[in-house]
């Protein structure tokens, strides 16, 4: 499913508020503030992927751990407390890895069946929804009001999943909803020169910069090294591309 933005396409996994119809069909119109011709359109194929079956753990995009890169910044405690976001966050791996009693943190994803399964994972891990929960949600319309402002956001294959034509959009969003002082950390995959299509799109460490740049002072941006990859993430299969890793702190 893609979302068109003033008639551009993209793909449905950004989070989405959605009307789920027979034979996983959707297709709905919303207005929106900022832009008031959003149209979610019909391409079933996201939502007929957990219709049949699901996504099973360590399948597909599914890594079955939250990143390596994420769990040594966590151990290192150099993650920021208070509220975190992580859009197209999927099973949960990474809502479970960053919830502690000092630290909430709301996950999304589009697919009502993908939330539900994330939600049972965090139940039996015993995620509290206190510290940790997983909603379906539109990350282009989350309220930016002081308030409601992330301490921190965690974006890993969302941009990527993302039409290139609309990443001025992801990065003005994310610059809405992190805290003045607060923190973006992305892990930017696929780093690919071959890929032509997506989803995944490739992305680079110099075009996440510059989209970021007007809101954002950078404090980390380079290449993850093996061991901190997830498996095949790491640049040796030129068909799957390279990590990096960008830390951006809202001015």
């Amino acid at each position: 499913m893609y979302v068109q933005r003033r008639n551009i396409a993209r793909l449905s996994l950004v989070v989405a508020t959605v009307t789920v119809l027979t034979n996983s069909n959707i297709l709905k119109t919303e207005a929106s503030a900022t832009n008031p011709n959003i149209n979610l359109q019909q391409h079933p194929r996201w939502f007929d992927r957990w219709a049949t079956g699901g996504i099973k753990p360590g399948v597909a995009w599914d890594m079955g751990s939250p990143s390596p890169a994420l769990q040594k910044a966590i151990d290192s405690n150099t993650i920021p407390d208070g509220r975190a976001l992580v859009p197209g966050c999927g099973r949960g791996y990474d809502i479970k890895a960053l919830a502690t009693s000092r630290r909430y943190v709301l996950g999304a994803d589009i697919v009502p069946k993908a939330v539900d399964e994330a939600n049972v994972y965090l139940k039996e891990n015993n995620v509290s929804p206190q510290q940790g929960e997983v909603k379906v949600l539109d990350f282009f319309q989350l309220s930016t009001e002081p308030k409601d402002k992330f301490d921190f956001i965690y974006d890993y294959t969302f941009l990527c999943a993302l039409d290139p034509s609309i990443r001025d959009d992801w990065a003005k969003q994310m610059g809405n909803l992190v805290k003045p002082g607060g923190e973006l950390f992305c892990l930017i995959f696929p780093i690919n020169t071959v890929l032509k299509t997506g989803p995944p799109f490739a992305v680079s460490l110099e075009e996440v910069k510059n989209l970021l740049e007007k809101e954002f002072e950078c404090k980390q941006l380079e290449m993850l090294p093996k061991e901190l990859c997830h498996k095949d993430r790491d640049g040796a299969n030129p068909n799957l591309g390279a990590s990096g890793i960008g830390r951006f702190v809202k001015k």
